[in-house]
């Protein structure tokens, strides 16, 4: 069943169907017939197999019947054919046909193309079950090839006008439509039905009479355009093309060949629109665009326009037409023809700036390429005039900025928004130590540790938009020591009004300070020393008569003992305050020597001891590092470290702690912490400590704390206090190992 329902399947290459058994039966006379017959047969198998052919056929293919029997037959005829043949097969076993014929591609062993006549049967055994094929081949008749290219034309022209995209109408030369194909219909919107018969002049009418309106149309050679109306209503355009129909030398009619060129034409009004924009775009820019081509070794220019052109005195007529050295100046045409080799050889965005009559224009060159070679080059130009001259104002502004930065004595720092610094001037590296490589991009490393509070909250205000103006406060240089200075900051803005960056300006005050501090201080000591003058040797004559007239009535009153001890003990401490106004009025020398700081201080620890354990305080002393010796008056750093140990104790209540520090900075500066957990002082009171007779004590005469800054002023150091109130004390005092100067000094 399976070789019934595919007869040209040929996976079986035997008889499997008996068919030479079948024929060995056939009479004589059927043989015969089969051998000698003048067209080609073939017996073929169920699955489409030669199974016996005749001679006629073998001549007829080229083949041997030993190279076609058991082949399938397929082998023989063109690829194209096998649809139409297994359509064939099927329909006779179907028992739909009893019988076909067709024409077919016979391909002959030497390879040649042979159109035959391919007539085949199914033949059936009685109960009309199928035995096998028989088939005839023979070769068509010269008439029937005649009639075969005949319909093959017909169906050629047919297709060529039913599928050609342009419309296509016949009529007769009285303008009676005969047809139309597909295309035409689309175009018109008509059906073929609805057009055949009827006149042009229907569909096509003209102002003129209907008559002049079909002769104008029928008697057309030349190309032409018309307007007609859709079916729809609308206005169509269409291109036409009249071709005569001639048959037997006579014209019967015409072709009329369409195509709908609306849509064309209103693309073709828009491109001519979209030029004349371009053309008054280019001569309306303020600038001037220009195209140029080589030609015979020049560059020709081949257009030009601009407002740009006219204000340089040029007409487009000027420049059109002609090479750099007809139009420019010898040394200008010299300069640019470099920059149009440039852009003719193909470099990219080539730029040049001329000046001509005073106008001063950028020129920006782009090659044109068409199939990787340049064909043509375009150039915009733009007047730059004005911004030339803002440029050497903004350079010389800049110039003229950058001396008064770099020459000012103030030191200037420009930050970004996270406070790294974007550049300093000379005067900041003098005043802080740091070069600018060292900052560059880093925060800056001038706050003190106590100052970072201050530090947050100016950056705070500077990003709030708001300026600093006159900050007195103090900094620290590279080498660690403090700086007085005036800061002013301000917030750098853009053109849109945001913050960019911070610039800040600090003036070292310290000398400003320290004037201002020895003239307010020299008044006050200046008077001061008027004061002791003319009071401590009046006071000390009647102290000194009072004594002994106390110690005289003193062994003579009897029971009073206390009031006497009381009135010389006041009398002692009248003498004591005397004798700081004697210090005061009356210079005192200092002798240098090189001495061991720590057996000093060893010293003065040990002196005051006693007096920490009666009130209660721990005194302690620590040395970070080792310490070298250094240059100094012992009696006086003894006095000193005592003033400032014995202010300790009497801030501290009960149970308190003072301990003395003593680290090395850097290779020749000593410091000595002295710090203590005592009721503080408060902020507004520390600038004023050191000046005479000012004091927080209820009972002190401020003389002390005054004495102790003239001391290490006469050492070349500093001194510094931080207090919190209620929380302690913390005093640092500077000391150089060797100071500079005179071996001997006057304390004054």
């Amino acid at each position: 069943m399976n070789r019934v329902n595919n007869p040209l399947d040929h996976s079986n290459r035997a008889d499997p169907d008996n068919i030479q058994g079948l024929l060995s039966g056939t009479e004589p006379s059927f043989a015969a017939v089969f051998e000698f017959t003048t067209m080609g047969i073939a017996i073929i198998s169920l699955s489409g197999l030669w199974v016996r052919v005749n001679n006629r056929l073998c001549t007829l293919t080229g083949y041997t019947e030993e190279e076609l029997v058991y082949k399938d037959l397929r082998g023989i005829f063109s690829p194209e054919e096998d649809e139409e043949l297994g359509s064939c097969f099927e329909q006779l076993i179907s028992g739909k046909i009893s019988a076909s014929q067709l024409e077919k591609k016979l391909i002959q062993k030497d390879g040649t193309l042979a159109w035959v006549d391919f007539r085949i049967s199914l033949v059936r055994n009685s109960q009309n079950e199928p035995l096998y094929y028989i088939s005839q081949i023979s070769y068509l008749t010269q008439k029937t090839e005649m009639e075969r290219k005949l319909a093959e034309s017909e169906q050629r022209y047919k297709s060529l006008i039913e599928h050609n995209p342009a419309g296509i109408l016949t009529c007769d030369l009285k303008g009676m439509i005969k047809s139309l194909n597909p295309a035409m219909e689309r175009i018109l919107g008509f059906e073929e039905r609805e057009m055949v018969g009827q006149s042009l002049n229907h569909f096509w009418s003209q102002e003129q009479g209907a008559e002049d309106a079909v002769n104008s149309i029928v008697l057309k050679t030349d190309n032409y355009m018309l307007r007609v109306i859709h079916k729809n209503g609308e206005q169509i355009e269409l291109g036409l093309k009249n071709v005569p129909i001639i048959v037997d030398g006579k014209n019967e009619g015409i072709y009329v060949i369409a195509r709908d060129i609306t849509q064309h034409n209103k693309d073709r009004e828009s491109l001519r629109v979209a030029q004349q924009d371009l053309h008054d775009t280019v001569r309306r820019q303020q600038g001037m665009t220009m195209k140029f081509r080589e030609m015979q070794g020049n560059f020709i220019h081949t257009l030009c326009d601009g407002e740009l052109l006219y204000r340089l005195g040029f007409k487009p007529s000027n420049i059109i037409g002609n090479h750099l050295y007809e139009i420019w100046p010898y040394p200008l045409a010299a300069n640019i023809v470099n920059y149009y080799r440039k852009a003719w050889s193909g470099e990219e965005n080539v730029m040049y700036e001329a000046t001509f009559r005073g106008i001063t224009y950028l020129t920006s060159l782009r090659p044109i390429f068409e199939n990787g070679r340049v064909i043509e080059v375009i150039g915009s130009c733009v007047d730059i005039t004005e911004r030339k001259r803002m440029e050497t104002e903004l350079r010389e502004t800049k110039e003229l900025l950058e001396s008064f930065i770099s020459n000012t004595t103030d030191a200037i720092c420009v930050l970004d928004l996270h406070a790294r610094v974007i550049s300093v001037n000379s005067a900041y590296e003098q005043i802080f130590g740091w070069h600018h490589s060292e900052l560059l991009n880093k925060p800056l490393p001038i706050y003190p540790e106590f100052l970072e509070e201050q530090r947050k909250e100016i950056y705070e205000m500077l990003k709030a938009g708001k300026q600093i103006s006159g900050l007195e406060t103090v900094r620290q240089r590279k080498d660690g020591q403090l700086v007085h200075v005036s800061v002013t900051k301000t917030p750098i803005k853009n053109e849109k009004g945001e913050i960019i960056g911070f610039a800040g300006i600090s003036r070292d005050i310290t000398e400003r300070n320290r004037t201002e501090e020895l003239l307010r201080k020299s008044d006050k000591l200046s008077v001061a020393g008027q004061l002791a003058a003319g009071l401590a040797h009046e006071i000390r004559n009647p102290l000194t008569s009072l004594r002994g007239f106390l110690q005289l009535l003193q062994n003579d009153v009897k029971g009073k003992q206390h009031y006497f001890d009381i009135m010389l003990s006041e009398l002692d401490r009248i003498n004591f305050i005397v004798s700081e106004f004697l210090v005061i009025a009356k210079p005192e020398a200092i002798h240098y020597k090189e001495s061991d700081l720590k057996d000093i201080l060893q010293s003065v620890t040990a002196l005051l001891d006693t007096q920490a354990v009666l009130c209660n305080v721990v005194l302690l002393l620590e040395f970070e590092t080792e310490i070298p010796k250094l240059v100094c008056s012992e009696m006086h750093l003894k006095q000193l470290f005592i003033n400032l140990v014995k202010n300790a104790m009497e801030a501290i209540p009960k149970d308190g702690q003072i301990k003395l520090t003593v680290s090395l900075q850097g290779s020749n500066l000593i410091r000595v912490r002295t710090e203590d957990n005592g009721c503080g002082i408060p902020e507004d009171r520390l600038k004023q400590l050191g000046e005479p007779f000012y004091t927080t004590k209820e009972k002190g005469t401020g003389l002390g704390l005054m004495m102790c800054f003239k001391i290490v002023e006469a050492h070349q150091g500093t001194m510094t206090i931080q207090s919190r109130l209620g929380e302690g004390t913390t005093i640092d005092v500077f000391l150089p190992t060797r100071p500079s100067g005179q071996s001997i000094v006057e304390l004054t």
